[in-house]
């Protein structure tokens, strides 16, 4: 699973669905939901994610398509067992990996350091709240004393 940190820069809530948008490094993602979850505003930090096999990878992507969320990003690691091809790449996100067919891999003709377009469907992204990491010196002082 794919885990990148950003923020929400609006919701746009529609009578059919509610059309997010999230920022990551001047980065736009967008993403549409049936319905926005009740806890997300704008400005909240959040992260959001999708699987490796929802991210579709493209060369030289000049043509129309109607995915929004595309994404430069550069081949940094292969690894391949005969039938699928796990991908990795760096981009204005992080790291993103993806899985793909060999016969996908072989079609692209991918090599590390290749530069492709990553693109990912509105629909395959969900939301987390992003939650402050809870220490345990600040819990431990909450909890009442054992008595003796």
């Amino acid at each position: 699973m794919n885990k990148v940190a950003a923020v929400v820069k609006s919701i746009n809530d529609m009578e059919i669905v509610t059309y997010i948008t999230l920022e990551i490094n001047n980065l736009e993602i967008k993403i549409i939901k049936p319905k926005a979850p009740q806890w997300l505003s704008t400005g909240d930090n959040v992260y959001f994610t999708f699987r490796e096999l929802s991210v579709c990878i493209g060369r030289a992507c000049n043509g129309k398509v109607s995915i929004e969320n595309r994404i430069p990003a550069t081949l940094t690691q292969i690894r391949t067992n005969g039938l699928l091809c796990e991908v990795k790449f760096d981009s204005e996100m992080g790291e993103v990996v993806s899985l793909i067919t060999q016969n996908a891999f072989d079609e692209l003709e991918l090599d590390v350091d290749s530069k492709v377009t990553i693109l990912l469907r509105e629909i395959d992204i969900n939301l987390e709240p992003y939650l402050e990491p809870m220490y345990l010196e600040s819990f431990n002082n909450t909890r009442t004393k054992v008595a003796n």
